[in-house]
C-alpha cells in the first residue's frame, strides 16, 4: 500500500523525475532501489524506480526498469499511465497480463486510499471541497457533475453523482441536481465538477448552469454553498471564491465557506 501510495501521490502531482547517470545499470539500480525503499521510506524513490518495484521481475530477457521507463516514455508519464487500460499496458514488451494487471491494481489502490470525501468531514473552505473530489475526478476522461450534501455546520453527509457527459443545461437539470439534497434533507449543497483538460477555468456554459443551479437552491430553500471545478496538479476554480454567489453575500450567513 505504501509503494501504491507513493506512486499515486507522484501521478497526481504532475512530477516526473529525471534519471540520475549513476544509474546506468539497470539491476544495479533496481537493487538499490530496494535498500533505498527498506532505508528510507517509498517517497525517497523516483516514479521509475516505484514502478519497476511495483511489477516485480522483469520478463522476456528485459530488466524491470528498462520496461518501467518504456511505459512512462510511451504513455507520457504516470498521469497517463494512470488511464491506461490493460490492452494498451501489454503491447509493452515485457509486459503481460499479471504485470498490467499489477499496475492498474497498485494505482486503484492508490487513488482509493487518496479519496478524501469522508463524511462528517467539514468542508469549511473550497480546498476541502477540492481535496474531497479529486481523488475521484482527477481519474476522469470525461467530465463528472457531482453534489456534496452538507448538514448546519458543513459537515459532509453524503456526496452522489449527478451526471457524466460533457457539462451541458440539459445534462445538469435542477431537479436532479437537487433530487439528492431533498432526499436527504441536506441543510446547503456543494457542486464539483472535473475538466478532464486540467483547466479549471470555467466556461460560459459553466457560468450558466451555476447561476440556474444558485437560483433554484433559493427556491428550495437548499443554498448551493460552492461550485467547484476540479483541473490537475492542485488546480481548481472556486465561483464561491471569486464572488460569484449570491449566497455568500445573503441569505444564508451561517454556512458561507470560509
Amino acid at each position: 500500500m505504501v509503494l501504491a501510495l507513493s506512486i499515486m501521490r507522484l501521478s497526481t502531482a504532475g512530477k516526473r523525475w529525471p534519471m540520475s547517470s549513476t544509474c546506468s545499470n539497470p539491476g544495479n539500480r533496481g537493487d538499490r532501489a530496494r535498500a533505498l525503499l527498506t532505508a528510507d521510506g517509498a517517497s525517497s524513490l523516483q516514479d521509475i524506480d516505484l514502478l519497476a518495484l511495483l511489477i516485480g521481475a522483469g520478463g522476456v530477457g528485459r530488466d524491470t526498469i528498462v520496461i518501467s521507463r518504456e511505459l512512462i516514455d510511451r504513455f507520457g508519464g504516470l498521469e497517463a499511465l494512470r488511464d491506461a487500460s490493460c490492452v494498451e499496458l501489454v503491447k509493452v514488451k515485457g509486459v503481460g497480463r499479471a504485470k498490467a494487471a499489477a499496475i492498474i491494481a497498485g494505482l486503484e489502490l492508490g487513488r482509493r486510499s487518496l479519496a478524501g470525501a469522508v463524511p462528517g468531514a467539514r468542508l469549511g473552505s473550497s480546498s476541502d471541497v477540492y481535496n474531497a473530489f479529486w481523488p475521484d475526478m482527477a481519474c476522469e476522461r470525461t467530465e463528472v457533475f457531482s453534489c456534496a450534501m452538507v448538514d448546519a455546520k458543513l459537515r459532509l453527509m453524503r456526496t452522489e453523482v449527478i451526471s457524466k457527459g460533457t457539462l451541458t443545461a440539459s445534462i445538469v437539470h435542477p431537479r436532479e441536481s437537487f433530487r439528492p439534497a431533498v432526499r436527504n434533507a441536506a441543510s446547503g449543497v456543494i457542486f464539483a465538477h472535473n475538466h478532464p483538460s486540467g483547466d479549471p477555468v470555467p466556461s460560459d456554459e459553466d457560468r450558466r448552469i451555476t447561476g440556474r443551479l444558485e437560483e433554484v437552491g433559493g427556491i428550495l430553500g437548499i443554498p448551493m454553498l460552492d461550485h467547484v471545478i476540479v483541473g490537475c496538479a492542485g488546480a481548481y476554480y472556486s465561483f464561491a471564491d471569486a464572488g460569484d454567489l449570491e449566497a455568500h453575500s445573503a441569505g444564508y450567513r451561517g454556512m458561507v465557506l470560509r
